[in-house]
């Protein structure tokens, strides 16, 4: 990667941008067990990244047929949207202050997420920082899920930048891989999962919060 290059800045959504995914990992569990299916995190992890299509087929090859993954996703929902509306809108340390430094410098940026439009956009008007994004890419947007490159592709060409000029930000392991396969410069910002070794050697970076990648691209913009 040439140093001083990046222009643009694509961000996931859940467990990157909004600590959501411990809340879905529990509304996950909680209708698993009301549906007699335990879901164990080693397979939860397996689809974060992946839109409503792809968890399908994940879902599927591991339960079997007699497996009603669009009931269980319903009850699922229900249980995630009660919890939301109990709490605030859960933002990452860092985020804001992120945001506010790409806006600062004239970085344009992006929201490149597997969920839906409808809840992603209420999702940032919730966090009050919709403003900060000129393109927003959603699952339903896309014809391939994480780890297929193409909403990123789709991200950065609404931005009008080369994916070598982008970097992207993500949490879970579809999405890291998304952002490697697409030519993107990538970070890792792990949330429920963690980068193993070979991940590490292949990724730009890992970073251990949002405020870390605002240091990085700091110093990334100097040299």
């Amino acid at each position: 990667m040439e140093k001083g290059t990046i222009h643009g800045v694509i961000f996931d959504q859940d467990g990157l941008l909004f600590d959501t995914e411990r809340l879905s990992a529990v509304a996950w569990k909680l209708a698993g067990d009301e549906l007699g299916f335990y879901l164990e995190e080693s397979f939860l992890k397996t689809i974060r990244g992946a839109n409503a299509s792809d968890a399908a087929r994940r879902f599927q090859e591991t339960f079997g047929d007699r497996f009603d993954f669009w009931k269980l996703r319903a009850r699922k929902q229900e249980h995630f949207l009660r919890i939301l509306r109990e709490n605030e809108m859960p933002v990452k340390p860092g985020a804001r202050e992120l945001l506010c430094y790409l806006r600062q410098e004239g970085y344009k940026v992006a929201l490149a997420t597997a969920s839906a439009r409808e809840y992603s956009m209420e999702n940032l008007r919730l966090a009050g920082i919709e403003e900060f994004f000129q393109e927003i890419i959603t699952g339903d947007m896309v014809g391939e899920a994480k780890p297929n490159p193409e909403i990123f592709l789709k991200a950065a060409k609404a931005l009008k930048e080369e994916p070598a000029r982008c970097l992207v930000l993500e949490d879970s392991l579809n999405g890291v891989e998304a952002g490697l396969r697409g030519g993107f410069v990538t970070i890792m910002v792990p949330d429920l999962t963690e980068p193993d070794e070979n991940l590490r050697g292949r990724v730009n970076r890992v970073c251990a919060s949002l405020f870390e990648v605002k240091d990085w691209l700091i110093k990334e913009q100097k040299q």
